[in-house]
């Protein structure tokens, strides 16, 4: 049993030197490597319809009655009166087209370590714009590729 767990540990260990020049994923999710360019790409967005959605009201009126009682046995006399009530319902109905901009993609921020690349947020960009190009670069990927 022991030999086992000392087996996987030292599995868990074994790996490429760090100084061979590619770039290498850490446990704690960053990569290591050699700066070869960096992109931005902003927001893209396309002229795009959709279905206008417009509040439909219908208004109701209603009579309401009224009493109220006063006085007791044969002196007990009883005041009637109606009043107008006021509803209001309303609910989203399509009516015609509207323009608006459609977004389709984000704004990314790239870089290129070991010619691979990887998204990264943008203070990490900023990094890399300040650091000469050939230099090592460590980074904590958004996610990989940036295609556009």
């Amino acid at each position: 049993m022991a030999a086992v767990i000392l087996a996987a540990l030292l599995s868990a260990c074994a790996g490429s030197p760090s100084g061979s020049g590619t770039a290498q994923a850490a446990p704690d999710d960053t990569v290591t490597g050699v700066l070869d360019t960096y992109r931005h790409d902003p927001r893209k967005t396309v002229p795009a319809t959709r279905t206008r959605m417009v509040d439909a009201c219908t208004d109701r009126t209603r009579p309401v009655r009224h009493t109220s009682s006063s006085g007791s046995g044969k002196r007990r006399t009883t005041r009637t009166w109606y009043t107008t009530e006021h509803e209001r319902d309303c609910h989203k109905v399509p009516r015609g087209t509207e323009a608006y901009r459609r977004v389709v993609h984000t704004e990314r921020w790239c870089v290129r370590l070991d010619d691979v690349w990887y998204r990264v947020d943008a203070a990490t960009y900023d990094t890399a714009t300040r650091t000469d190009r050939g230099d090592r670069l460590t980074v904590s990927p958004l996610g990989t590729g940036c295609t556009g």
